[in-house]
Parts: structure tokens; sequence; C-alpha cells
């Protein structure tokens, strides 16, 4: 007779370690293994498939502590594209990954990894500030396969970190400026606060001889964007702001948020602490009405506006900038 298999249950809170940052998470962190393989093919069957690549996915959605480093760290491309967009997304320094596993007090560790997702800034009194966010980790560089520490790093001890901090997870009230245009674009209020939309992808570099070599941020896809139900604005308001028609109108070709629409930077203000949040040069793309008893004409997240890129004497200037407050 067999025996019954007494489970060891692995549970409890942890946190992250990487880029020099300390990551604390609302819930969990999820690790998923992203495995690419091919099979040889036979005449009496498929001879068993074989390894191509692996990726490991660290998901997770940050605890919403507002602190500079945090930013810096989530959104380091998006203040400066011209010196992240085209270069790998792992850090040239404190680039292993380690989850802080409390309840057991031991670290599992990935060697190499980089920041392949950042989190939607969330700015508003009902919600926290970060969204899901995500971090892709691969082999070490100039390391084989065949090394003990190609992929993960060895379990080791928490040391005790305490940049903790309860409260500084502020959720404020936030006021949006529109560019240089006059009332009401320079004091618009949301009905569920604003959310920045941070555009991201990262490419995989693939060799045969260890799988992935590294990953890269690509221009394709790398932008920002707004979504947010405004609480102020007309519907006349919104006409203006997206440009259907009249000597303004967006053409077909052009640039949401070109020279001649009601355009600019979008600046977010906190009513309370001060914090400054500032996407730039964003055009209305479009919205979404309601005609109900009972609903506002615009819902959660009703307004898209989409960024327009810019330079100065060639070099991209940041999409996004924050200022900090108390």
């Amino acid at each position: 007779m067999s025996a019954i298999v007494i489970p060891s249950i692995i549970q409890g809170p942890a946190y992250i370690l990487h880029g020099g940052v300390v990551i604390y998470v609302e819930s969990d962190i999820e690790v998923e293994e992203t495995v690419e393989s091919w099979t040889p093919k036979t005449t009496f069957a498929d001879a068993g498939e074989r390894l191509k690549s692996r990726l490991i996915k660290i998901s997770f959605t940050p605890v919403g502590m507002l602190t500079t480093g945090l930013l810096n760290y989530f959104y380091e491309a998006h203040l400066a594209p011209q010196t992240y967009v085209g270069a790998s997304i792992i850090p040239t320094s404190n680039y292993a990954v380690t989850i802080c596993s409390l309840m057991e007090n031991k670290t599992y560790g990935y060697v190499r990894g980089g920041l392949a997702a950042p989190p939607d800034l969330q700015c508003g009194p009902g919600k926290t500030l970060f969204g899901k966010a995500s971090i892709w980790c691969l082999g070490a560089a100039a390391t084989a396969p065949t090394n003990a520490n190609f992929l993960k790093a060895a379990i080791g001890t928490v040391t005790a970190d305490t940049s903790f901090d309860a409260s500084k997870i502020k959720s404020d009230i936030y006021q949006g400026v529109l560019g240089a245009l006059s009332s009401p674009f320079n004091s618009i209020g949301s009905m569920e606060g604003f959310m920045f939309k941070f555009g991201f992808k990262p490419k995989t570099i693939t060799a045969g001889d260890v799988g992935i070599a590294d990953i890269i941020l690509d221009s394709d896809g790398f932008n920002i964007a707004a979504q947010f139900a405004p609480s102020n604005l007309t519907e006349a308001n919104l006409d203006t702001l997206l440009a259907y028609q009249g000597a303004n109108a967006v053409l077909p070709g052009q640039a949401f948020g070109n020279a001649t629409s009601a355009s600019g930077n979008l600046v977010l203000t906190g009513f309370t602490y001060g914090w400054i949040f500032q996407a730039n040069q964003l055009g209305a793309k479009s919205v979404k009405r309601i005609y109900r008893i009972g609903e506002h004409r615009f819902p959660g997240g009703a307004l898209e506006m989409v960024n327009n890129l810019t330079v100065t004497t060639g070099v991209p200037n940041a999409l996004f900038g924050f200022t900090a407050g108390t």
C-alpha cells in the first residue's frame, strides 16, 4: 500500500529587489516560464520536443508608494528615450532579480533581468498609483548554460529591509492642464481619475547556442497615452479637442496632437500633496459618449489621448516627466 503524501505548504508575502530598488507588491508575485521548443519528425512518431529558448516572466502590481526612486525606476525610458530606446532592457549594474520570501526567510533569484512592462500610472483619489508591471529574466551574459548559476542564483537568506512606508501610499485629487489652452482646458477634472499608459515593447534576440541572448527596447510601440472621463468638459469642448472639422481639423495622414489642433502637454497637479505628472504633446484620438438617465455623458476612460513625438536638435524629447511634492 502506498503512503499518504503529506503536503508541505509554501506560501506567504514577498517583495522584489532589482536595479537597486526594493519593490513591494499589493498582493502576489507571479512567475511564468515562456519556453520555445521544436520537435524532430520521424516516420514512427515525433522524436520529442527540444529546447530552443526559455524566458522567465515575473508579473506583479507594485504597492502605490509615491517615491522618486520608484518613478525613476519604472519610467526611466520615457524620461530619457534617447538613452534607452534601442538599448538592452537589462541594467548595466544591479541586474540580478531577487524575490524575497518573508515567511520562509529565503531568496529566490534570477541572475539577469530587466523591466519589460512599466505599470500604468493611475492618478486619482480612488486608486493606488501603479498598475501591473513585468520583469523578464534570462541567462547570464557571456556565460554558457552549463554554468551552475546561468539562470537562477543560489537560494539565500533575506536581508532585512526597512523601506516599506504605508504613509507614502498617496491617493490624491488631480487637476489637468492641457498645453497653453484657455478655459476650460486649463482646469480639467476627471470622474474617476486620470491614467497614463506607457507603451513599451521588448524584443528578444535569440542565439541558438544559449537561447535568448538579450532583450532590446523596440521603438515600435514605444509611446505614452492618457485616458480619463472628463468631469467638467461639454460635448462642444470634446469636439474642439477631437478636431473633427473646420480650419483646425486633423486630416487623414496627420498626427493626433499636431500643431494646428487643440493639443499640448497634459500636466496633472495633485491637490493635497502637490506631485506633478506630465505626459508630453498629447492630442485627443477618440471619446465614448453615453446618453442615459443617471449616467454621466463620458464614462470611465472615455477620452483617449495619444502622444506626438517631438525632437530638439535631432534628439527625442522626454515623453514623461514629474515633479516631487510632499
